[in-house]
């Protein structure tokens, strides 16, 4: 009545006047319209009244007209409404059926009544004034699939009133009305809702947004799928998929490929997810099922036809053969829609039916606008059962490096297929190169020692300071102080270097409870900063080494370890049986050898470089083991690593155990010394390839043109050995 009287006021449209005034004639004459209802029956005589309601102030939706007239408090009662919108939601007397999630009811409608309040009772003119959505999940028992819609409300026709003074205005109030302030409960002091009434009616309009809201879903699922079992998410985005399609004739299934050495293979665990799978176990064995996937691939991967329809163009050999076996299990139409992931087919989505020509375009469209996330969720379930194949390497073998990865992936998949307690095969490579080279920080313990040395000589110092003035505890005296001083005039072995830290430490929580009101602090400065410079310099070198395994790995295919010392050692085979799809030249190995070359020199220099923005200048050596006898390694299961066999083989692990400490024949000098690469051969001819390398660093001035040729001093089972040693030019760096 207040907005058709304001409609009067203000509109100079004779014809809409007169109309607006017929309208209000009606509620001037029944008076009852005007007061509160409580008795329904009192509209029965009006339903021309609310039509122009409907006409007036809901949008036309076409033949699926969802819309509804209702009270403005919980719980909702609809007196007047489509016979689409009764349909769908509500019961016989006009009452909800359905259960809005708890979103809706105990959050939305709370804030979307704060923004009517402030709107209308506080005159807040900056709340944004937009219609409420609702989300509504709805299962079709009939259909077995859910539907989803919007409720779009118009509180047009809605009146607030509170009984007595209005609570004075909370800043808080609004932040929630406008979705800054996410729930109710974050606000101390709520608006006292029970002490407004609401008066009138508002206007619902329900939306299907069943498509919409499927695909979200369907992206919620895959985003959380990880914390899930392989199951669990298949059933969701299978569920989420039948909800997209809305066709209760149609079946939907997933075929992940699972790509063993270049092979598709077929896994057992995919039955409850494909279609074609149930049907093919039933009809054939496993090795002709395996034969059949292998051409139905194939097929899939060069076909033209997008998407496939198995029951059209029956003359091609794989689709008639595949339309023998679905015909058995009464499937009339099946399509496949092949995914892919950075242009790799790596699996299909299956549409099954057991009515003829049932799959439609639109059913394929609706596939492929959710494509993304099916292409997700094939790839994490064909991660996750390859997650389990490294599960099982890891479980019996080891980490594995991707030149190898081959070998186990091999293994891994003829042993799971087994037995559980099937005996795992040895796995070995044989008539591999062997490389070995070491950079290590020269005097590394002596450094550190001395770093600990400077921080003890001050702790003790501020210790007898303070002992002087203040006396000695009952734990700690200057007697105890003077043995530690007296101590450190000779160098201290690793427990003694233990006790004393233990003391000082002791020291510290005895005076400090003594005499908390005095400030004595003791520091490991030194020490930290020794161990900062190491840690720097360390990771520069490591820097330098994973770029430099990245380049050698490009140029031939090698397994590479590095570790972690004072400084850093590699140890690098190579050869043919470590890759069969790759012919392995002797201009590859030899590629090696300048790699090794190459990365001393960056090492070193970058270790040099180091030195200015580091506070101990620790100095590095760089350490080569020329090897030309190939050797052989195997796999030891005991000790999950790889080892090297044979006794030639273990002499070579005895020569790299030793010779970063090995001496100059019938000197005092190490071989390994700062600022020079050393090269340790036993026979004449492992040189020949790093001289002509050498050879051509000494022309680019890289290296000093002076090869020191050496004989070395014997070491525990190996006599014999040679070195020759060259300086880096370092002003180069």
């Amino acid at each position: 009545m207040k907005f058709i009287e304001a409609q009067i006021e203000e509109s100079d449209n004779i014809i809409y006047k007169a109309y607006l005034q017929s309208i209000a004639s009606v509620l001037h004459t029944n008076p009852e319209l005007l007061k509160p209802i409580k008795d329904w029956s009192i509209l029965n005589p009006f339903t021309d009244l609310i039509d122009l309601i409907h006409l007036n102030h809901i949008s036309y939706q076409g033949s699926n007209h969802l819309y509804a007239i209702g009270t403005p408090s919980s719980p909702m009662k609809f007196f007047s409404y489509s016979k689409e919108f009764k349909k769908l939601i509500s019961d016989v007397d006009g009452n909800l059926k359905l259960r809005l999630h708890d979103s809706f009811v105990n959050e939305e409608y709370t804030r979307r009544l704060y923004m009517d309040i402030l709107y209308k009772c506080y005159g807040v003119k900056d709340i944004l004034q937009h219609s409420s959505q609702t989300l509504l999940r709805l299962t079709d028992n009939d259909e077995g699939f859910k539907r989803h819609y919007h409720f779009v409300t118009n509180n047009q026709f809605v009146d607030i009133n509170y009984s007595g003074a209005l609570p004075a205005l909370n800043e808080e109030w609004i932040e929630y009305a406008k979705g800054n302030i996410e729930s109710i409960k974050e606000i101390k002091n709520q608006l006292p809702l029970a002490g407004f009434g609401l008066e009138g009616f508002i206007l619902f309009t329900i939306k299907d947004e069943t498509i919409s809201e499927s695909v979200n879903e369907l992206r919620e699922n895959v985003a959380t799928m990880h914390t899930m079992s392989r199951k669990e998410a298949y059933l969701r985005i299978k569920n989420n998929t039948l909800s997209l399609l809305q066709n209760s004739t149609l079946e939907v299934g997933f075929l992940p490929l699972i790509d063993i050495n270049k092979k598709i293979f077929y896994h057992k665990s995919f039955n409850y997810t494909s279609i074609l799978f149930k049907v093919l176990q039933k009809q054939l064995t496993t090795a002709e099922l395996n034969d059949f996937l292998g051409r139905f691939i194939e097929m899939c991967s060069i076909s033209q036809e997008y998407p496939i329809h198995i029951f059209q163009h029956k003359n091609e050999e794989v689709k008639l053969e595949l339309a023998t076996y679905l015909i058995e299990e009464g499937i009339k139409s099946f399509t496949i829609i092949p995914v892919f992931h950075q242009q790799d087919l790596i699996g299909v989505i299956e549409l099954a039916s057991t009515v003829e020509e049932k799959i439609s375009l639109d059913d394929v469209r609706k596939i492929e606008s959710a494509m993304p996330m099916y292409s997700e969720f094939i790839v994490y379930q064909t991660n996750k059962l390859h997650e389990q194949m490294e599960s099982f390497i890891m479980h019996n073998y080891t980490a594995i490096q991707s030149v190898v990865e081959w070998k186990f992936n091999e293994v891994a998949w003829h042993t799971m297929q087994k037995a559980p307690n099937a005996k795992l095969p040895d796995i070995s490579f044989k008539e591999l190169t062997p490389f070995y080279g070491a950079v290590d920080i020269k005097n590394s313990s002596i450094e550190r020692q001395k770093a600990i040395r400077k921080d003890s000589e001050k702790n003790l110092k501020k210790l007898e300071e303070f002992l002087s003035k203040y006396g000695d505890t009952e734990t700690t005296s200057q007697e105890h102080l003077s043995n530690w001083q007296d101590s450190l005039e000779e160098s201290l072995a690793d427990e003694q270097e233990l006790n004393l830290r233990l003391f000082i430490e002791k020291a510290s929580q005895d005076l400090l409870e003594n005499y908390p009101d005095v400030d004595i602090e003791f520091s490991n400065e030194e020490e930290l900063s020794y161990e900062q410079s190491l840690f720097s310099i360390n990771n520069a070198l490591k820097e330098v080494l994973d770029v430099q395994e990245q380049k050698l790995k490009k140029l031939i295919p090698v397994y590479f370890d590095k570790f972690r010392t004072d400084g850093w050692e590699y140890t690098i085979y190579a050869g043919q049986s470590l890759s069969p799809d790759i012919h392995i030249t002797p201009e590859m190995i030899v590629s090696v050898k300048k790699w090794e070359l190459e990365t001393m020199l960056h090492m070193g220099l970058v270790a040099s470089a180091m030195h200015k923005k580091v506070i101990y200048k620790l100095e590095t050596t760089q350490l080569i083991l020329a090897n030309t006898s190939p050797l052989d390694i195997r796999f030891r299961a005991d000790e999950h690593r790889f080892d090297v066999e044979g006794s030639y083989s273990i002499r070579y692990e005895v020569i790299k155990k030793r010779i970063d400490k090995v001496y100059i024949r019938d000197t005092h000098e190490r071989l390994t010394q700062p600022g020079k690469i050393a090269i340790v051969y036993l026979y004449s001819n492992e040189m020949d390839a790093y001289m002509n390398l050498i050879d051509e660093y000494i022309q680019q001035g890289l290296l000093e043109e002076k090869i020191e040729q050496l004989e070395l001093e014997d070491v525990q089972g190996v006599v014999g050995l040679k070195a020759i040693r060259v300086a880096m030019k370092m002003s180069k760096q």
